[in-house]
């Protein structure tokens, strides 16, 4: 795995963050680093938030393409790519998405 597409859920208001990541495995206790996020977590606190991988992807190609195909179809995201782990490539750039 190169990396993967994550969802972070605040369980208390609903709001969806969407993310890529490159990383050789899925890391549970990452919500992301997106600033809407921190400024969330901090006032909701971290165990009001939930993670989890919504596709693993083998290339960076799989994985750009199923982001842009995911970010396309939903409505409101804070969208991030996260940086490199291990020997994935590296990659970073951040963006808020609302239609």
């Amino acid at each position: 795995m190169i990396g993967y597409i994550f969802e972070t859920t605040n369980k208390k208001t609903g709001e969806k963050y969407l993310g890529k990541r490159y990383a050789v495995s899925f890391d549970k206790n990452f919500l992301g680093d997106m600033d809407d996020l921190a400024v969330a977590i901090e006032k909701y606190g971290k165990p009001s938030f939930e993670v989890k991988m919504l596709r693993p992807c083998e290339t960076q190609k799989q994985l750009d393409e199923a982001f842009e195909a995911m970010n396309k179809s939903a409505k409101k995201v804070v969208v991030t790519e996260e940086e490199e782990v291990k020997s994935a490539p590296r990659k970073r750039r951040t963006k808020a998405v609302e239609e």
